[in-house]
């Protein structure tokens, strides 16, 4: 893609090829997008989608896929779930009709999921996220009230989760869930 005048690329859209529309955007698929993002990793793991939602998180600005564009969503959260295989699930509200919808794309679907990248930024972007499954049922201690649990509570957790830049365990101890950040939570040595 070539840079728009004045400017650069952002670093995303410009180190992926591909073809510039006339409106300055290009579309490639999901699995291509991850492929590239990919390049040079060995395994594609929790810790390669949490870099991935990292990378669409700091280019979201000039992001779309154009199914959520067509069903109008807003203040859309686009969520890399991991539990044994990746899911996409986009959320978002429906302001015509007063309700929140849902999309979800299973890996093997990837191919067929259109991301379009746009050289100039975009009013109202989407959130990247992760939760990551794999550390479900590990047990730690509360190192900081997390309220209504004290500290010093011993939790199991959920899920690990990024929203945006933010990274948080999901926990649930005394018929409560609330979210802690890392530095909180001290994951006990045998899970």
């Amino acid at each position: 893609m070539a840079s728009p005048p004045g400017g650069d690329d952002p670093p995303l859209v410009s180190a992926v090829p591909v073809p510039a529309g006339e409106s300055g955007s290009g579309t490639i698929t999901l699995a291509r997008l991850i492929l590239h993002l990919g390049e040079g990793v060995d395994r594609f793991d929790e810790g390669f989608a949490r870099t991935v939602a990292r990378a669409l998180q700091g280019a979201a600005r000039h992001i779309r896929l154009p199914f959520v564009e067509r069903t109008g969503l807003e203040d859309v959260i686009c969520t890399l779930y991991m539990d044994k295989e990746i899911r996409l699930v986009v959320t978002g509200n429906h302001a015509p009709s007063f309700g929140a919808i849902s999309a979800r794309w299973d890996e093997q679907y990837f191919p067929f999921v259109e991301v379009e990248l746009h050289r100039e930024p975009i009013a109202a972007p989407y959130t990247f996220a992760t939760l990551d499954f794999s550390v479900r049922g590990k047990k730690g201690t509360l190192a900081r009230a997390a309220p209504p649990l004290p500290a010093g509570q011993t939790v199991t957790v959920r899920a690990l989760a990024t929203i945006g830049e933010r990274i948080e365990y999901r926990v649930v101890a005394l018929g409560q869930e609330v979210s802690v950040p890392p530095e909180d939570l001290q994951l006990d040595a045998c899970g």
